[in-house]
């Protein structure tokens, strides 16, 4: 069984957000599992205007290609950096369109996200508590 600090269940600390464009979710729920080696991340919220989403995705974390049937998207990776650090990035050909790091710290999960899309590069960062795992 991994050790790993980012597995398990995270709730987003709206007030601690800061986004490039756009506000921060109202709410959000985000879970990190691992299984025979592979990491699912599964990401859900709910925007300002009470809109529900939600995002899932896994694969292996050693940093091998993962091919992908997102809209726009060729593949991806996920990357165990350290026993604290988990990084994903996403692909369209060669042009890395998203990349994510998340740290965990006792309690608490930040993440850090950079699009990249033809109006231009933003980045998002959050915080989440530990509720779970």
């Amino acid at each position: 069984m991994s050790t790993d600090a980012y597995l398990g269940k995270w709730e987003l600390i709206p007030e601690l957000c800061i986004y490039d464009r756009g506000e921060a979710p109202t709410r959000g729920l985000y879970t990190i599992a691992e299984a025979a080696g592979v990491v699912s991340i599964s990401i859900s919220w709910i925007d300002v205007e009470g809109e529900e989403h939600s995002i899932s995705f896994s694969g292996a974390s050693d940093g091998s290609p993962q091919s992908t049937s997102a809209p726009g998207l060729t593949h991806m990776t996920i990357s165990r950096m350290s026993a604290n650090t988990l990084d994903s990035a996403a692909f369209n050909g060669e042009d890395q369109t998203m990349y994510a790091r998340r740290v965990a710290h006792d309690n608490l999960l930040s993440t850090l996200q950079r699009i990249t899309s033809e109006n231009g590069t933003f980045s998002i960062f959050q915080v989440y508590k530990r509720i779970a795992g």
